[in-house]
Order: C-alpha cells, then sequence, then structure tokens
C-alpha cells in the first residue's frame, strides 16, 4: 500500500537534483562565458598589435630600401599607387611590401601635404652635406722653388699630400647631384619643424592631434573602419586614434610613426651626425690650411728678406775687403815714400796705420754679419720646412675627413 507513495517521492526527489545540476551548470556557463568574453577581445588585440607592428617594420625597411616611405594602394591588389593622392588611396601596398594578403585590411596614410612629400624620392640637396658642398678649389699649394726649400722629400711629402686632398675634393663634388636617404631625411626634418602646414597628415581624435610621417590602422575586432580610419579623413590626411570623444564603440586600433621618431629609428639622426661631424672636420682642416698659408707667406717673405740680406752682407763683406787693401796699401806708400817727401811725418804714416786698422774692423763686422744673415736664412728655411710638415698634416686631415664623410653619403641610411 505504501509503495507507489514512495516512487512518487523518489521522483521528486531526483527532480530537485536535477534542477540543482542545471542551476549549477548554468552557473558555471555564465562564468565560462564572461571570462571568454573577457579573454577573447585582449587576445584579439594581441594580434592587432602584431600586424600593425609587421606593417611598421616592413615599412621602414622599405625606406631604407628605396629612401622613400611607400605610396597608399588604391584597390586590394596590394600595389601602391604614386599617382592617386586622393582619399581613395588609404590602404595599405602589402604586395608593394612583400607582406601577406591578410594585412591587405590594414588602411595606411602617408605624409604626401605640407610641402614634404615623404612617399617622393628627394631630389639632392646641398642642405643636407652642406660641407660637401663647398668650394675647396683655393686650398693652398706651396712653392717647390728652390729658393724656398731645398729639400726634395719634404717637398715630394706636401705634394703628394695636396695631390690626395684634390682628389678628395673631386669625390666630394661628384656627390653632390647623387640623392640617397640622406636627402630624404631632410624632408622628415622639413615636416618635424613645419608640423602645422596645410596638408601635413594628423593622427588623434577630437580634442587633439599630432603630426606623423606615416600610420597604420586596424578595423579593430569588430572588424568595422570608423570615423576618419573609414577614408583616411578629407583628402586622405586624417586618421583617428581610439577612444574618440563623439563614439565609445569605436575600437579601431591605430600605430602612428612621427618624423622624429621616424627620423630615429631608420638612423637619419645618426647617419647625419656622423657624415657632418666628419664633413666638419674637413672644412676644419680646410680653414685652418687656408690660415696657415698666410703663415707660410710670411715664412717664405723671410727666406727671401734673409737671401736678400746674405746678398748685401756679401757685397759688404768684399767692400770691406777692397777698403782694407786699399787701407794696406796706403800704408805701405806712406812707408816707402817718407825718406823721399818732406811732408810726411810719423804723423801721416799713423794715421795711414790707423784708416788700415778701422778697415780691417769694418771686414771684421761685415763678416759677422755675413754669418749672423746666414744663420738667419738656415733658421727660416729650417721653419718653412717644419711648416711644410704641418701643411702635409693638415691635408692629410682634410683629405681622411672629407674622404669619410663622402663614404657616408655613399652608404646613406645603409648600416
Amino acid at each position: 500500500m505504501h509503495l507507489p507513495s514512495m516512487r512518487r517521492g523518489q521522483r521528486g526527489l531526483s527532480l530537485i537534483e536535477l534542477g540543482v545540476v542545471l542551476l549549477i551548470m548554468g552557473i558555471l556557463g555564465i562564468i565560462v562565458w564572461r571570462w571568454v568574453a573577457a579573454t577573447r577581445e585582449p587576445m584579439n588585440r594581441t594580434a592587432i598589435m602584431g600586424q600593425l607592428a609587421q606593417a611598421q617594420a616592413a615599412v621602414e625597411g622599405f625606406v631604407l630600401a628605396k629612401h622613400r616611405l611607400p605610396c597608399a594602394a588604391s584597390s586590394t591588389n596590394g600595389n601602391e599607387d604614386c599617382g592617386n593622392t586622393s582619399a581613395a588611396a588609404v590602404l595599405l601596398p602589402w604586395r608593394t611590401l612583400g607582406l601577406s594578403s591578410r594585412l591587405g585590411q590594414l588602411h595606411y596614410g602617408v605624409n604626401r601635404g605640407g610641402g614634404v612629400d615623404l612617399a617622393a624620392v628627394p631630389a639632392a640637396s646641398p642642405l643636407v652635406t652642406p660641407d660637401l658642398n663647398r668650394d675647396y678649389s683655393a686650398i693652398p699649394v706651396l712653392s717647390t722653388s728652390s729658393d724656398v726649400t731645398t729639400d726634395a722629400a719634404a717637398t715630394a711629402t706636401v705634394t703628394d699630400a695636396a695631390a690626395n686632398a684634390s682628389a678628395a675634393i673631386a669625390a666630394a663634388l661628384a656627390r653632390r647631384p647623387i640623392a640617397n636617404g640622406l636627402d630624404w631625411c631632410r624632408g622628415l626634418r622639413q615636416l618635424a619643424a613645419n608640423t602645422g602646414a596645410a596638408g601635413v597628415l594628423t593622427a588623434g581624435n577630437l580634442s587633439a592631434n599630432m603630426p606623423v610621417a606615416f600610420v597604420l590602422a586596424h578595423p579593430g575586432v569588430n572588424g568595422v573602419f570608423e570615423g576618419n580610419n573609414v577614408v583616411g579623413g578629407a583628402g586622405g590626411w586624417r586618421f583617428d586614434f581610439p577612444d574618440r570623444a563623439q563614439d565609445h564603440g569605436y575600437d579601431d586600433m591605430e600605430l602612428a610613426v612621427g618624423p622624429g621618431d621616424l627620423a630615429s629609428r631608420i638612423g637619419c639622426v645618426s647617419h647625419l651626425s656622423a657624415m657632418q661631424a666628419e664633413a666638419q672636420g674637413a672644412y676644419t682642416a680646410y680653414d685652418n690650411a687656408r690660415v696657415a698659408q698666410e703663415y707660410w707667406s710670411l715664412r717664405v717673405f723671410d727666406i727671401a728678406q734673409n737671401l736678400s740680406g746674405v746678398e748685401s752682407a756679401n757685397t759688404a763683406v768684399i767692400l770691406a775687403a777692397m777698403n782694407l787693401a786699399l787701407a794696406a796699401a796706403n800704408v805701405a806708400l806712406s812707408v816707402a815714400s817718407a825718406a823721399d817727401t818732406e811732408g810726411i811725418t810719423i804723423f801721416g804714416i799713423a794715421l795711414a796705420a790707423a784708416d788700415a786698422v778701422a778697415a780691417g774692423v769694418e771686414v771684421g763686422f761685415a763678416a759677422a754679419e755675413l754669418a749672423k744673415v746666414k744663420q738667419e736664412l738656415i733658421d727660416s728655411r729650417a721653419k718653412e720646412l717644419a711648416f711644410r710638415a704641418y701643411m702635409a698634416h693638415l691635408y692629410e686631415t682634410f683629405s681622411q675627413s672629407l674622404n669619410a664623410a663622402v663614404l657616408l653619403d655613399q652608404k646613406g641610411l645603409n648600416p
């Protein structure tokens, strides 16, 4: 009689247990769903940042190879379209950059306004390497006259050094019309110095923006571009960063690189600094050589003066010797004719002897002056010889620095 009621109790207990199990499973499901929802976006954001970083590396590598930034693509074929500067050209040129087509969804903007087209190969500019564009034709060449120097080895050394300097000048002149990545770096400097010019590419939000060299945009987790990232903004010169004030659902992700940051990343700063330091060293040596040339002119004038002094001293010695000979002859004549001439006295002989002594002293003074002037000539030539060695050093310093600057200019942005 009691069995049916027992079965009904057992069925009720099973339903309760089933309800509890379902409740627990539901709670666990909600927890798991919320955890997956919470972790799904960060995982996607990490992958998106990886794509942006990959595209950035490819763009910067393109600069090193081509000396310009790539143009944007206007179609999904991934080829850059440099002839299209409209807002339609907003796609990443993945094929030109050698990237996978899966990065074709990225939008890409490059600054082509404000008078600085970073997607164009620049013309060679003397403002980039000013010390390679100086007129070094006035570099001094020293005289090889035997009157100035009699040291053939010193003359050969300075002549060879001057020839090396002339060759370095020719190499620098040959670099003037050749453009490379350093000339492109000048465009970055112009952009950094004139960020407020009309048409400069900017990235930011409604409250603030900044000028950039290039920018990459990803549609985010929802896969839809929003705001100015749809077509790059009016004229293609504006991209939006996240957290746009007018739309809290905005989840696009961007990577923007400013002109200063890009210049540092690809080596503009270090390469330009190294090249211009060498070029400035060359100009310093050149300037010192020009100043030293004035000193060398004084050394040459000093040698000429001493040569003239030696000739004058030689003449003075000859004249003094002739005067001494005449005085001695006068003494002899006075003594020989003393017995036959009533007017000749001991006083006359003494006077003639005094003249002879004075003439002898004059010869001594003239000989001493000749020795002094000859020594001064030797000293002047020694100073000029030492100066030739210094000039050879200046020429070599000039050549080494200018050749190093030319080599760095030839390398451009290459390591």
